[in-house]
């Protein structure tokens, strides 16, 4: 039978408590903090319910006691006063939940055999075992089926050219991870990688922003500029969401891939650039010529060398080796220590389609690491976020994580040391998408 011991709070309260749990488990009641070090060693308890501070001793510092004497045992602390700052400095200490004191018994009696399973779980599980794709460097594309074989494949086959390659694939799929696979497999490897995110080109200052432009070329050019093609000059440069491109510039585009020549705005000089073209959408663009969107002539030229990455729903084996690559990544970028799963969790998320692709399923995989309370990540916890998850009409973003986003960007932001490029591979965002989601949460740097 697991020991539960029942620290502090009112006596009344802790008698009742005791008389509901007695008979469900070996229950042990201590009215103040003196001599629990002693009863602690001696019970052994699986849970400890701590009440408001007992005589003798504060509850944080009981929270650190068994923290330290009994680091698996869980703590769940019930109070009259529901504080803040107290809160805080429970959950950070380790407390498993910090509940108000007229809790429903039969609730907390269900978060006790929660927790004692979870108990019961760590012992049992084994952790999941470090990947090669973590401690091998650099990027690296995760999974083993055949469609992933075969990208593998064609990465190697065309990695020592330095042809233009097209990427088609969902949101999420990891087009642009494709892309910098290519990149470190190319002649190209050490000169730098360049993002365009063609979303977020405003249409006035694109061409500015691709080719550059020279001091007075228009009112603001106060100043000579070097644009993404120059900056990628001997490295690779990717143009995510193509379908997005201005069409003013589609022509440009064009000219530059069969030439690789361009000029500056106002410039007289014809400049050349070794940069490698690797493109990305998630749209039919043979629908946007159709539409008058897309250039017919750029789109042949792309087409070429194109390669889709098939959705995740398409390709269910990877899941559990995804599974265990970015359970080892959340934890050695946030310290998470969630390092098993449940099989039924993993049962639900290899039967889930994944509208979002794998992006959604390191999201849900960060959510139920950092918020879980957990060693393990359980089957229920999963099904609880993915339930959540449907009220998001787009969980295609990061933005579904809702009442985890904002405490994952703060970590990233500290992380990083507040360097907005860093936090935004980190999250896997781009540097515009996260600025507006640090004006959103109103966030200091």
């Amino acid at each position: 039978m697991n020991k539960v011991l029942i620290i502090g709070g009112n006596p009344s309260f802790r008698k009742r408590l005791a008389g509901f749990l007695e008979g469900r488990y070996e229950v042990r009641v201590a009215g103040s903090g003196e001599d629990l070090p002693a009863l602690i060693g001696a019970a052994k308890p699986s849970m400890v319910l701590l009440g408001d501070d007992p005589p003798g001793m504060k509850a944080l510092e009981i929270v650190r006691l068994v923290r330290q004497e009994l680091p698996h045992s869980k703590i769940i602390l019930l109070s009259a006063h529901q504080d803040m700052n107290a809160t805080i400095q429970a959950m950070k200490l380790g407390a498993y939940d910090y509940l108000p004191e007229d809790i429903d018994f039969e609730e907390l009696d269900r978060k006790i055999q929660k927790a004692i399973r979870l108990l019961t779980l760590n012992a049992k599980i084994s952790p999941l075992k470090p990947p090669e794709s973590l401690s091998s460097g650099g990027y690296a594309l995760i999974g083993r089926s055949r469609a992933l074989l075969d990208i593998y494949k064609f990465i190697g086959l065309i990695a020592n050219s330095t042809v233009s390659v097209g990427i088609r694939g969902e949101t999420g799929t990891g087009k642009k991870l494709m892309a910098q696979v290519i990149h470190e497999n190319s002649p190209h490897k050490d000169g730098p990688f360049v993002t365009v995110d063609c979303t977020t080109i405003v249409e006035t200052l694109s061409e500015s922003t691709l080719y550059g432009h020279e001091k007075g070329s228009f009112t603001g050019a106060v100043e000579s500029h070097r644009g993404l093609f120059e900056m990628a000059s001997e490295g690779t440069i990717f143009l995510d969401e193509i379908a997005d491109l201005p069409f003013t510039l589609q022509g440009k585009l064009l000219r530059f891939l069969q030439e690789k020549e361009y000029h500056r705005i106002g410039g007289v000089a014809q400049k050349k650039s070794n940069a490698r073209i690797i493109v990305a959408t998630n749209r039919d663009l043979y629908q946007a010529v159709a539409q008058g969107k897309f250039r017919k002539d750029l789109y042949y030229r792309m087409k070429v060398l194109t390669v889709y990455i098939p959705p995740l729903r398409e390709r269910r084996e990877d899941i559990p080796v995804l599974i265990q690559h970015f359970l080892h990544k959340i934890n050695r970028d946030h310290h998470t220590g969630v390092l098993k799963i449940e099989d039924g969790a993993i049962r639900l998320l290899v039967e889930y389609d994944w509208p979002g692709n794998v992006r959604e399923l390191e999201n849900l995989l960060m959510l139920a690491s950092i918020l879980g309370k957990e060693e393990v990540i359980l089957e229920e916890t999963v099904r609880e976020i993915l339930v959540r998850s449907k009220r998001y009409p787009d969980s295609s973003t990061v933005t579904w994580l809702g009442e985890a986003e904002e405490e994952i960007i703060r970590r990233a932001l500290k992380t990083a040391n507040g360097n907005l490029t860093q936090a935004a591979k980190l999250l896997k965002i781009s540097r515009p998408t996260l600025r507006s989601k640090i004006q959103k949460y109103k966030l200091v740097i």
